[in-house]
């Protein structure tokens, strides 16, 4: 697949359907987009550029992604900033968060400037930096957060390294909370996971694989209220995918802990029973989990409990995935299919309408972000919009990914709903 990227002075948008994140959707709405700026909504006149949509076509604000990998600096094999970007935009992501764990890690306001100035050049999706919670992602000594700050980070992470030491976490909140900013975590207590490579079931038995016991995340969950509703600080809980997970954020909720949780598409549409067959796109930390568990997130999602959806976008050389489960790297391509996923596990089978679907990629991770200007589509803001037609069905391959890595486990599977077009500013892009 390629992107043709054009950009124009003058757009406006005829036809299709308006979607207003978790309020309601119009019909035939006129969009005028001048140097890169909503001006008109409701009424815009034809003028030079002109876009027309069909009633199966539907524009909704730009994607925003909370948690993804770009690889760079680092592993400039699996990814780039400039293609994954690019993968972002065909997935109809118009915002992406990129995670620390680069090599090296993102701890110091030179390499956060260093991802800031990479996607300037590649001047395709925007993209904000998670700096490192602590030096080196080590777990030992807090970061300068106050430096990254000032070169943009949004919020601070050891993402895939969890903070053990609850004193040290502690600190990271409180600091975090003067400076302005939240805690992304990746809940995992390693002395309970030890080392495993599969959800820990009957099937990780049957395999001989060392098993991922669901606590290890619960009760890292668990720590996370206490020290956010002991500290007054916002933690923000990653990739969330156990059921005991889901039923204690519900709870801090209800309490009025300041707690927010993103889950993954894999983590509503794939169990353990998908990795039966040993292929290791399955392989994702943390692992696949039981069709309860899957159930629970799908509950979670309905009734608010988990705010976002995020892609935990992983690409892997194909080096690092084709090799023994237990050697082979965790994660998985996302960016390209979360819409559809979405799209098909949760309006598709009545857990959400369209607009409260839409709201879970849009104004729900911008209002985490707090960004007042993202997540949604109004006059005097900078346009971000993209364009899905859901009669389209699509079957993603080898040769149609955008991204250098191609480490998913929806190749070859049909999937529904596609997205079409991207505007960012001043920018139409077009997967063909």
């Amino acid at each position: 697949m390629n992107i043709k990227k054009e950009y124009f002075d003058k757009l406006i948008l005829c036809g299709g359907k308006l979607i207003i994140p978790n309020k309601q959707i119009i019909n035939n709405p006129g969009i005028y987009i001048e140097n890169g700026i909503i001006k008109n909504i409701k009424s815009a006149k034809k003028r030079t550029c002109v876009l027309n949509l069909n009633n199966t076509q539907y524009i909704s604000p730009g994607f925003i992604d909370l948690h993804c990998h770009l690889r760079e600096p680092g592993n400039l094999d699996s990814e780039t900033i400039k293609s994954g970007t690019l993968s972002a935009i065909a997935g109809g992501f118009t915002l992406i968060c990129c995670m620390p764990n680069t090599n090296p890690p993102i701890d110091n306001p030179r390499l956060g400037k260093y991802i800031y100035n990479q996607k300037n050049k590649a001047d395709n999706a925007e993209v904000l930096v998670i700096g490192c919670a602590t030096k080196k992602r080590a777990g030992k000594t807090i970061a300068n957060i106050d430096a990254m700050i000032s070169v943009g980070i949004v919020a601070v992470s050891d993402d895939g390294s969890p903070i053990s030491d609850s004193a040290l976490m502690q600190e990271i909140l409180e600091q975090s909370r003067k400076l302005g900013i939240f805690v992304i975590d990746h809940c995992e207590v390693l002395e309970l996971s030890n080392a495993g490579v599969i959800n820990n079931s009957r099937i990780s038995k049957k395999l001989g694989l060392k098993g991922v016991a669901d606590i290890s995340e619960s009760i890292m969950v668990l720590r996370d209220i206490v020290l956010a509703d002991y500290t007054k600080s916002r933690v923000h809980i990653a990739h969330v995918s156990t059921k005991k997970s889901v039923d204690l954020i519900r709870w801090a909720k209800r309490r009025g802990v300041k707690i927010t949780a993103e889950t993954c598409p894999h983590y509503f549409t794939l169990t353990e029973n998908d990795c039966i067959g040993l292929n290791t796109n399955f392989k994702v930390s943390p692992p696949l989990r039981t069709k309860a568990d899957n159930e629970a997130i799908k509950q979670g999602l309905e009734d608010g409990t988990i705010d976002a959806i995020a892609t935990d976008h992983a690409p892997w050389h194909h080096k690092k995935k084709q090799v023994s489960w237990e050697k082979a790297k965790s994660g998985m391509i996302g960016f390209e299919t979360a819409f559809s996923l979405g799209y098909q596990e949760l309006v598709l089978k009545k857990y959400l309408s369209l607009e409260k679907y839409i709201a879970c990629l849009t104004t729900k991770p911008a209002q985490i972000l707090n960004l007042k200007s993202a997540g949604k589509i109004a006059e005097g803001i900078p346009a971000a919009i993209s364009i899905f037609d859901l009669n389209k069905v699509w079957t993603p391959s080898v040769k149609n990914i955008i991204s250098k890595s191609k480490n998913s486990p929806f190749i070859g599977k049909r999937l529904h709903g596609k997205v079409e077009k991207v505007i960012i500013q001043d920018k139409l892009f077009i997967p063909s």
